[in-house]
């Protein structure tokens, strides 16, 4: 098995305080995993980090023991569990275990505070640097107005994850069997918590969407509550002012 997948594993087990025996993901899909240098070096440039997900029969996630670890300052009354016959609760349960047991690459490119009059960019902690985005060069052309990833909307993201999957499927640079989407909710909890708290250091939110069982999109901002935290989740609406929310890209598998 691939060394850094291994050293994955370990760090979520500790967090999950499992046995060090404990597969969180088949050897059949750690082994049959490869990406080109080529493709490899294309993907360190939009700061895509690779991470295995852990199957649902080795970390359910619909648990008390899941929500008290990474959604620790979520407020909701543990007595009425009418939430979780809500369409927005499967949605958000059913697009997860799409992921359960895969391996992901999730954009790890720093957010900034949001500021006034929308001109902070993605790439630096103050987001002052125009061309520190590493995707900004698509923007223009995914009709983001902007020019940062605050202000848009539904429409222009989809166009904008369509467009560059086009491109670098065209140009031979997508991995094999995956596709460019927006960041999903849990992926982004589990990710952060574990991995990467710095994400947590800026108070903006961030987008984050799966399909409802009519297939149609279920838009959620996720973001943090405080230091290390990443509790925050709410289902947005689709043409709702989204001006405040930024995002960031992951690659997931295609089925």
């Amino acid at each position: 098995m691939k060394n850094w997948i291994e050293e994955k594993q370990n760090k979520l087990r500790e967090f999950f305080e499992l046995d060090s025996g404990t597969e969180l993901i088949s050897r059949e899909a750690a082994e049959s995993f490869n990406i080109s240098p080529t493709v490899a070096e294309h993907l360190r440039k939009f700061n895509i980090e690779w991470h295995i997900i852990p199957s649902a029969e080795s970390i359910p996630i619909d648990t008390d023991d899941y929500r008290a670890r990474l959604y620790p300052m979520l407020k909701f009354d543990s007595s009425n569990r009418d939430y979780q016959k809500t369409s927005s609760y499967r949605a958000i349960m059913d697009g997860h275990q799409r992921h359960q047991g895969r391996i992901v690459g999730i954009e790890t490119t720093p957010k900034p505070r949001y500021l006034p009059n929308n001109r902070q960019f993605y790439g630096t902690p103050y987001g002052f640097e125009t061309k520190a985005d590493p995707f900004a060069g698509y923007f223009g052309r995914a009709n983001f107005l902007s020019g940062t990833r605050y202000a848009h909307n539904y429409r222009s993201l989809r166009n904008l994850v369509n467009l560059i999957t086009d491109d670098w499927s065209k140009r031979g640079l997508m991995p094999t069997g995956y596709r460019l989407t927006i960041c999903p909710p849990v992926v982004f909890n589990l990710v952060g918590t574990v991995f990467h708290p710095e994400w947590s250091a800026t108070e903006s939110l961030e987008l984050g969407f799966y399909r409802d069982e009519n297939g149609n999109a279920k838009c959620y901002a996720v973001g943090s509550n405080a230091p290390d935290d990443f509790s925050y989740i709410q289902e947005v609406e689709t043409e709702a002012d989204w001006t405040l929310l930024g995002f960031r890209t992951a690659l997931v598998p295609i089925s």
